[in-house]
């Protein structure tokens, strides 16, 4: 089994740098509660910020994000990782850890929103260790069988004792669930770990 998905990577757009001062002038109109001669001007400075967020956004055409997918793919199977065209095998690979998070499209509330939202499935990552380099990448997931399919290869990984560890930002997960002492217990005889 195979996984394969395209690499997630920073990107900035040069048009968009005044949204981004406009976002500066917003969160610093915060600061002028703590300047009590100041604080006539709070709505006036979070007002402009916020129209030279909007003005920024336009200019821009609305391609603000701080990061996108590159054409560059990844691999993970039984072989190795690849990397683009770089391929490690699993032999010369330490320090696996996969942080798997949300695909694209699932409703997510970890609590950074009030309401919550929609994932763009950019948010996981992998790390590792080859040849004496660590490497850190982000990596994309399109839907549920994406993720059935990277559950396929930690399958396989665990079938065969390859050392790794999957997580959900800070949580130990085995297959993508969050066991519990006893289910653990018997997660590690079905695959023979002692």
């Amino acid at each position: 089994m195979e996984f394969r998905t395209k690499l997630v990577i920073k990107r900035k757009n040069k048009k968009a740098w005044l949204a981004y001062a406009g976002l500066v002038i917003t969160a610093s109109s915060l600061l002028l509660v703590f300047i009590p001669s100041l604080s006539d001007y709070i709505a006036h400075v979070f007002g402009t910020g916020i129209v030279i967020v909007v003005i920024g956004a336009v200019i821009a055409r609305g391609d603000v994000a701080t990061y996108g997918l590159s054409e560059e793919v990844l691999e993970v199977s039984i072989r190795g990782i690849r990397l683009g065209q770089q391929l490690y095998p699993l032999q010369r690979i330490s320090a696996i850890e996969f942080d798997v998070q949300a695909y694209e499209g699932l409703y997510v509330n970890d609590g950074a929103m009030i309401s919550g939202s929609n994932s763009d499935g950019m948010t996981n990552g992998l790390t590792f260790e080859a040849d004496g380099k660590k490497h850190n990448v982000g990596f994309f997931l399109e839907n549920k069988l994406h993720v059935q399919q990277l559950g396929l290869v930690f399958n396989e990984f665990y079938e065969h004792h390859i050392p790794f560890v999957e997580r959900n930002r800070h949580t130990r997960t085995y297959l993508f669930q969050n066991l519990s002492p006893q289910e653990l217990v018997a997660f590690r005889q079905r695959y023979g770990y002692h």
